[in-house]
């Protein structure tokens, strides 16, 4: 994964950090860190989380706010956060107070300018217990854990819709996010809060998650954030919504108007969502309840913007919930999921409390993904581990995808097994398809045992191991007849021999899930080509896709290029200076955009191939039309020319 993402003052889509800075400062305060933010996205869910207890995004950008399946572009969540809420003492005697992350606002507004949590010292740290990851660690719990730890102190003047004063609990809070890739767990992020009284006694302890659960498809909009303007219209206002009180679960689906479901069109976003609260561990009494909240989204209203009113709120009392969210353009919701009261929290005394942000494909497998979470939850998230994914590196060329891989998962110890030495790695399993969530399996190699096929790796093993990296790639296996300038998807996974009681288990393709591009190589014979030409409204790979996500194919180039496409009057409409090594298709967002497309690595290339997005170096979608297009060779200085037909349709 990626490194932490620091929230930068300067960056233009915080509405201000600076805003946050002065209240801090006239609080008398000051950050102990930076605001950051990550992604936790190591299985079939892309959650962003952060260091002051704000999860979600706000639609400020195009990366995963709540995105399930992960790849696919269907986002359910604008915005979230906690909420902790208790009767307090301070030196200005007793109060009721709610220190909250987050409030109802719109998209786009400043999350750290809203919260009241601050940022302690270190931003995300994670942590994996897979054994040949770059961030291993004994003390980790999933394949990703995110932990970052902050405080609702120092005071914080009002700001925004937080129209009352912040009057801090003296509470520090240790959030951990924990994600898996074993396919039973691979569709839920557990969010955990730990929270500590580092002041007086609490009494009457509420804890809570706020949550705009709002579904669609980013995909179908061409401005983001997400306006009526845009793409299909509007995006809040079409969310059906449903209670589950047996598992403590809020699930949400798209829906476009009654009646429910035929008025829904559920292929425009299909999957389910939930949120759901798992578990609370604490020394004293146990929590009497869980409360289930909603209301419709109204910033700044006067029933919800004091910390008394919120704690009514919490603890399951004030305004009665509306009986049903009409799908006439009032309503969009927001959910609250709240556990408690914890009678009393001495200073020095925490409570551990567990929600988890869970995805389905459709609502029957919502549930089944929601029972597993709460078995992890109860076997303390110690969930049966396969060996680790080997290590892979992929090389592209001509119709062809050349995949190497590591030996580390043959060494992996799994302490549960009896396996000898608790080694019990079997075999690999080899996964390439179209398909970007389900890869079809294209080749096994297993060790000659007792178990699977006894096919053994010699097969695979390669003459002279690869080295890239510090990293020896000891496995090779070749994939011919591939379509150029299609993205394929894959991974090699691990699995083990299992035992009496437990079936073999295989690791999740999130471990090294990768996509690859066949394509010619630079020097290959048949020289420079532009493909498909004539380009006729889509081409097969961006079927489908928004206007400013296709592309056409120049393959063949040399290895270092400069690329030009003028119109037949001679006016310069594009230029690129292309680099063979350093190329992985930013140029064409609809091939891979770092910030989409969280789930995979860049797309490994040929090295003789760029992809156009047909946009201008003015921005403009280029227009139906006869193109000229050279390309120079950098070493050479030879020029080669062409001419490419764009047949596009009035939409674009």
């Amino acid at each position: 994964m990626a490194a932490t993402e620091r929230i930068v003052r300067s960056a233009p889509w915080i509405v201000s950090l600076s805003a946050a800075a002065v209240c801090l400062a006239a609080a008398g305060g000051a950050w102990a860190a930076d605001f950051a933010v990550r992604i936790a996205g190591v299985n079939r869910v892309g959650l962003q989380v952060s260091n002051y207890g704000f999860i979600g995004n706000n639609f400020v950008t195009r990366s995963p706010s709540f995105e399930f399946p992960l790849g696919k572009g269907y986002e359910h969540l604008s915005r979230g956060g906690l909420w902790v809420g208790a009767r307090a003492l301070d030196d200005d005697g007793v109060f009721t107070g709610v220190s909250a992350a987050i409030v109802d606002n719109s998209q786009g507004s400043s999350g750290p300018s809203e919260t009241e949590f601050t940022p302690l010292a270190g931003a995300l740290i994670e942590r994996s217990r897979i054994q040949n990851a770059k961030r291993y660690s004994p003390d980790a719990l999933s394949d990703q854990d995110l932990i970052a730890e902050y405080a609702d102190t120092p005071a914080k003047p009002s700001f925004g819709f937080q129209r009352e004063p912040h009057r801090p609990m003296n509470l520090r809070i240790t959030q951990r996010s924990l994600g898996f890739t074993l396919k039973a767990a691979d569709a839920f992020v557990v969010t955990s809060f730990t929270i500590h009284n580092d002041g007086a006694a609490l009494q009457d302890v509420w804890v809570a998650v706020y949550a705009q659960l709002v579904s669609g498809n980013r995909e179908a909009y061409t401005t983001w954030p997400p306006s009526s303007a845009s793409g299909p219209g509007g995006w809040y206002y079409h969310t059906h919504f449903e209670r589950d009180t047996t598992r403590d679960l809020v699930m949400e689906r798209y829906c476009l108007t009654s009646p429910v479901p035929a008025g829904c069109n559920v292929n425009y976003c299909p999957p389910w969502v939930g949120l759901q609260y798992l578990r609370s561990l604490t020394s004293g009494a146990p929590p009497a309840r869980v409360v289930q909240r909603w209301w419709s989204y109204a910033p700044g209203d006067t029933s919800r913007d004091e910390d008394t009113e919120r704690y009514r709120l919490m603890s399951g009392g004030g305004p009665e919930d509306q009986a049903v969210c009409a799908f006439d353009g009032s309503c969009s919701p927001i959910q609250l999921v709240s556990v408690g009261p914890f009678p009393r929290i001495e200073a020095g005394d925490s409570v551990t409390v567990d929600f988890a942000f869970v995805g389905g494909d459709d609502r029957a497998q919502l549930l089944t993904n929601s029972d597993y979470a709460s078995f992890a939850a109860s076997i303390d998230y110690h969930l049966p581990s396969p060996p680790p994914s080997p290590r892979v590196h992929v090389e592209a060329s001509n119709g062809r995808a050349e995949l190497w891989w590591d030996d580390s998962p043959e060494f992996a110890t799994d302490p549960t097994s009896p396996a000898p030495d608790q080694r019990d790695f079997e075999g690999y399993r080899l996964y390439l398809g179209s398909d970007r969530e389900a890869p079809g399996l294209v080749a096994q190699y297993d060790l000659v045992d007792t178990t699977g096929f006894n096919t053994g790796l010699s097969r695979v093993l390669a003459p002279v191991p690869l080295v890239r990296d510090g990293v020896t790639y000891r496995y090779r296996h070749t994939l011919d007849h591939l379509k150029n300038g299609f993205r394929y998807f894959g991974a090699i996974t691990s699995y083990d021999t299992g035992d009496h009681a437990t079936p073999p288990l295989e690791s999740g393709i999130g471990q090294n899930k990768f996509a690859v591009i066949p394509n010619a190589r630079a020097g290959d014979t048949g020289g420079i080509r532009v493909y498909p030409n004539p380009y006729r409204v889509d081409a097969a790979w961006d079927a489908g896709a928004s206007s400013r996500r296709h592309y056409v194919w120049f393959a063949g180039l040399p290895e270092r290029a400069l690329i030009r496409i003028f119109t037949l009057g001679g006016d310069l409409v594009y230029s690129a200076d292309f680099d063979g090594v350093r190329y992985h298709g930013e140029s064409a967002p609809g091939l891979y955009d770092p910030v989409r497309d969280r789930d995979i690595q860049a797309p490994s290339q040929s090295g003789g191939a760029f992809a156009w997005d047909l946009v201008t170096r003015r921005g403009q979608a280029a227009a139906t039309g006869l193109y000229v297009w050279s390309v120079e060779d950098q070493a050479t200085g030879s020029v080669s020319r062409g001419k490419l037909l764009l047949v596009k349709s009035d939409r674009e």
